[in-house]
C-alpha cells in the first residue's frame, strides 16, 4: 500500500491547501486583466506617457516570464511552503506600493516587484496542490485550482472597471491584500505536505543568460519608438537579446541540470504545442490591454462598460475549455487545435477590421469567435504537451511551455504596443495636414505632443478641442487596428503550426495504453 498517497487521501486539511493556492493564482491572473481597464485613469491621474503606460503592464508580465523558471528551481531547493509564503508576501507588499504610487516610475517599479512575487509563488503553489492530494484526486483538485482563477481572469475587466469608476484605480491593486492574507493564513492552518524535490545541480549561468537576454530584447522593442531605432542603446539592447537568447538555448541543451529543459523541443509535437500557446497568449494580451484603452478612448465607454465590453471574448474561453478537454480525450489534439487556431485567426481579423470602423457590435462578434477559438486551444494543447512525456518529466515540460507562453504575452505587449505608437505618430501628422488650416497646425502638433508626454495642461486643452479629439480618436482607432493585424498574422502562424500535428506520434503511452491525461 502506498502510505504516502494514503496520507494525502485522509488529510482533512488538503482542501484548505487547495483554497490557499487557488487564491494565490487568482491574484496572479486578476492582475493580468484588472489593471488594463484602469490604464486611462492611471494615465490621467499620474500624467504618464503612453510608453510608460505599456510598461505598467509589461513590467509585470516580463518579470513573471523571466523569473518563473527561477521560482520553480527555488521552490525545489528551499521548500515549496516557505518559497510560496515569501512570494505571496512580496506580491502583497508590491500591491500596496502600486496603490500608493504617485508617479509612473514608482508604479512601474512596484509592478516589477509584483511580477517577481508572482514568479516565486506560482510554481510552488501548483506543486503544493499536487502533493496534497492522492493520485486519484489530483485531476479534480487541479480543475478547481485552474478553473476558479479563470473565472477571475474573465471577470477581471468588469471588476477593474467597476472599481475604477465607483472608487479609485488604486483599489485595483489593494484588492490583492485580503486575498493574500487569507492565502497565507490558510497555508499556516493547513500545513501542506512539502515533498522536497531530488537535489539538482545549479544553473547560475542559464539563469543569468535568461534574466538578461529577454529583458534587454523587450526593452529595446518597447523603447525603440521613443529613442529611435538607430539609437546606440536600442541597437545594443536588441543585438544583445538576439545573441544571448540563442546562447541561453545552447547552454541549456548542454547543461546536465538545466533551468529550462529546452531539449524537450526535440519532440516536434511539444515544440508545436508551445508555439501555439505562445501565439494565443501574444494575441490575447495584445487584445485585452489595448482593447480596454480602445473602448474608453475611441468608443468613449466609461471604465465599467469598457470592462464589460471584453466579456464576449473572455466568457467563451471558460465555457468552451471544458468541452474542448472532453473532445481531446476522444480524438486527440489535432482537431481541437485546428478548429481553435482557425477560429482565432477569423475572430482576430474581424476585430482588426472593426477597430478601424469603430463598430462595437462587429468587434464583439470577433471577440466571441476569438474567445471560442482560444477555448478550443488552451486545454487540449496544454494537456497534449504534458502527455507527450513520462510522468517524471511533466514538471519540466510544464515549466518550459508556460515560460514560453508568458514570453508570448510580454512580446505581445511590446510588439503590438510599438506598432500602435509608430502608426499613431506617423498618422497623426498626416491627419493634421489634411484636416486643419495652416495657422492651427503648429499649435495642434504641440498640444498632441505634450499631451502624449503626460502634460496636464495639454491634456486639458485637448479635452476642450473637439476637432483635435476627433483626429485623435480616428488615428488611435486605425493604429490599434494595425496592432491587431499583427496579432492576426501571429495566430495565422499558429494555425500553420497546428496543421503539422497530423504527422506527430501519439502521446506517451504508459504500459502501452493510450489515454491522454487531462
Amino acid at each position: 500500500m502506498n502510505t504516502h498517497a494514503h496520507a494525502h487521501s485522509v488529510n482533512p486539511r488538503k482542501w484548505l491547501t487547495l483554497f490557499a493556492m487557488t487564491g494565490s493564482l487568482c491574484m496572479i491572473l486578476l492582475d493580468t486583466t484588472v489593471v488594463g481597464v484602469a490604464l486611462p485613469a492611471i494615465q490621467n491621474d499620474l500624467a504618464i506617457t503612453p510608453l510608460q503606460l505599456q510598461w505598467v503592464i509589461n513590467a509585470y508580465v516580463l518579470v513573471l516570464a523571466s523569473f518563473v523558471a527561477v521560482g520553480g528551481r527555488a521552490a525545489d531547493a528551499f521548500g515549496r511552503v516557505p518559497v510560496f509564503i515569501v512570494g505571496v508576501i512580496l506580491f502583497a507588499l508590491a500591491s500596496v506600493w502600486c496603490g500608493l504610487a504617485n508617479s509612473g516610475a514608482q508604479l512601474v517599479a512596484a509592478r516589477v516587484l509584483q511580477g517577481l512575487g508572482a514568479a516565486i509563488m506560482q510554481p510552488a503553489s501548483a506543486s503544493l496542490v499536487v502533493n496534497s492530494f492522492a493520485p486519484g484526486e489530483r485531476g479534480k483538485a487541479m480543475a478547481v485550482y485552474a478553473g476558479i482563477p479563470m473565472l477571475f481572469l474573465a471577470a477581471g475587466p468588469v471588476i477593474g472597471g467597476a472599481i475604477t469608476q465607483y472608487a479609485n484605480w488604486r483599489w485595483n491593486f489593494w484588492l490583492n491584500i485580503p486575498i493574500a492574507l487569507v492565502s497565507i493564513a490558510l497555508t499556516f492552518i493547513a500545513r501542506p505536505v512539502d515533498v522536497r524535490a531530488p537535489k539538482r545541480g545549479n544553473d547560475f549561468v542559464g539563469a543569468i543568460l535568461l534574466l538578461t537576454s529577454l529583458p534587454l530584447f523587450v526593452w529595446g522593442l518597447m523603447q525603440g519608438s521613443e529613442f529611435g531605432w538607430s539609437n546606440p542603446a536600442i541597437v545594443g539592447a536588441l543585438l544583445a537579446g538576439v545573441i544571448l537568447l540563442p546562447l541561453f538555448v545552447w547552454w541549456e541543451i548542454k547543461h546536465p541540470s538545466p533551468l529550462l529543459a529546452v531539449n524537450l523541443f526535440a519532440d516536434p509535437a511539444i515544440a508545436i504545442d508551445a508555439t501555439i500557446l505562445f501565439a494565443t497568449q501574444f494575441a490575447m494580451t495584445g487584445l485585452v490591454i489595448y482593447g480596454s484603452i480602445y473602448a474608453q478612448n475611441v468608443l468613449l465607454f466609461d471604465p465599467l462598460k469598457a470592462g464589460a465590453s471584453l466579456l464576449p471574448m473572455l466568457a467563451p474561453i471558460i465555457i468552451v475549455s471544458h468541452f474542448a478537454g472532453r473532445l481531446y480525450d476522444r480524438v486527440g489534439v489535432r482537431k481541437p487545435a485546428l478548429i481553435g487556431t482557425f477560429l482565432c485567426v477569423i475572430g482576430m481579423a474581424v476585430q482588426a477590421t472593426a477597430a478601424s470602423l469603430a463598430n462595437y457590435p462587429l468587434l464583439a462578434t470577433g471577440m466571441f469567435v476569438l474567445g471560442t477559438g482560444i477555448g478550443f486551444v488552451m486545454s487540449p494543447v496544454n494537456t497534449d504537451s504534458m502527455s507527450r512525456v513520462a510522468p517524471a518529466q511533466r514538471g519540466q515540460v510544464s515549466g518550459l511551455v508556460q515560460t514560453l507562453r508568458q514570453i508570448g504575452g510580454s512580446l505581445g505587449v511590446a510588439i503590438v504596443g510599438s506598432a500602435i505608437l509608430l502608426s499613431h505618430k506617423s498618422a497623426i501628422e498626416q491627419r493634421i495636414e489634411q484636416t486643419l488650416p495652416q495657422e492651427q497646425r503648429a499649435t495642434a502638433r504641440e498640444v498632441l505632443q505634450q499631451a502624449s508626454k503626460g502634460n496636464r495642461a495639454a491634456i486639458d486643452e485637448l479635452a476642450a478641442n473637439a476637432p483635435l479629439q476627433i483626429i485623435q480618436r480616428e488615428v488611435l482607432a486605425n493604429s490599434v487596428a494595425t496592432g491587431w493585424w499583427i496579432c492576426t498574422a501571429t495566430l495565422a502562424g499558429a494555425f500553420v503550426a497546428a496543421t503539422r500535428l497530423r504527422s506527430m506520434a501519439h502521446p506517451f503511452k504508459p504500459h502501452g495504453a493510450h489515454k491522454p491525461s487531462v
